[in-house]
């Protein structure tokens, strides 16, 4: 499928109005758009672009969605120190560390600022926690979303207590901008999820750091935005 085609196929599925949501879940807006435009989940490929991320979301409803997880060569103090220092005993009885952070200190003291192109991790108490390059960073995002397609839709509960969608609006999304990315940091759009804690061992599991957004402002994080319906 070309873009050319996958235009109007929205198109078609625009003018269908509201369509019963084909799932009883929060991913049923994705599920549905998926089946009537004749996809797997998460299948949709094109010669323009390649393998392009299909997004839908629910017109005025907040979903933070996490971007990617990047770990690798960016902490600068042990992990398990890390939550060793400033973790918490969990609901399970294990030392963890679980939080959001952004340009404010979170309950745990940590806190992310941008400098010189550089996004770093710091606790209150002076300590550099972990640090990512820009560019890294947005290598890695082209590397998980080179496109983007997001389409938007009205959602109402109909007569029978299903969910129904109106695919109102789509966007085809390229060009990762990497200047814009850290403004956004900056402006704690997109936000760092930290998620760890010791096992019994001692040994720490860590389930990536995350860079996440919510769905309704994925589109500053490109260059280029086509409206395809």
């Amino acid at each position: 499928m070309d873009i050319t085609q996958l235009k109007d196929k929205l198109s078609e599925i625009n003018q269908m109005g509201y369509v019963v949501s084909l799932r009883k879940s929060n991913t049923g807006i994705g599920y549905t758009l998926e089946t009537l435009l004749g996809l797997e989940e998460n299948n949709l490929k094109t010669p323009d672009f390649g393998d392009i991320e299909l997004k839908s979301q629910r017109n005025g409803v907040s979903n933070p969605v996490t971007m990617f997880t990047f770990n690798r060569g960016v902490w600068k103090i042990k992990t398990r120190e890390l939550i060793e220092r400033y973790g918490y005993i969990d609901t399970n009885g294990r030392p963890s560390l679980y939080c959001t952070a952004n340009s404010k200190p979170n309950n745990q003291g940590l806190f992310v600022t941008v400098e010189h192109e550089i996004v770093k991790l710091y606790h209150i108490d002076g300590t550099l926690v972990a640090e990512w390059l820009g560019e890294s960073l947005i290598d890695r995002f082209r590397s998980k979303m080179p496109a983007l397609i997001v389409v938007n839709a009205d959602s109402r509960i109909n007569s029978d207590r299903k969910e129904e969608f109106w695919y109102k609006e789509a966007y085809l999304l390229t060009e990762p901008d990497e200047d814009n990315f850290l403004d956004l940091i900056r402006k704690d759009i997109i936000i760092v999820d930290v998620r760890m804690h010791l096992r019994e061992n001692r040994v720490v599991r860590n389930h990536g750091t995350g860079f996440r957004i919510d769905e309704k402002f994925l589109n500053l994080c490109f260059d280029s935005r086509e409206k395809l319906i």
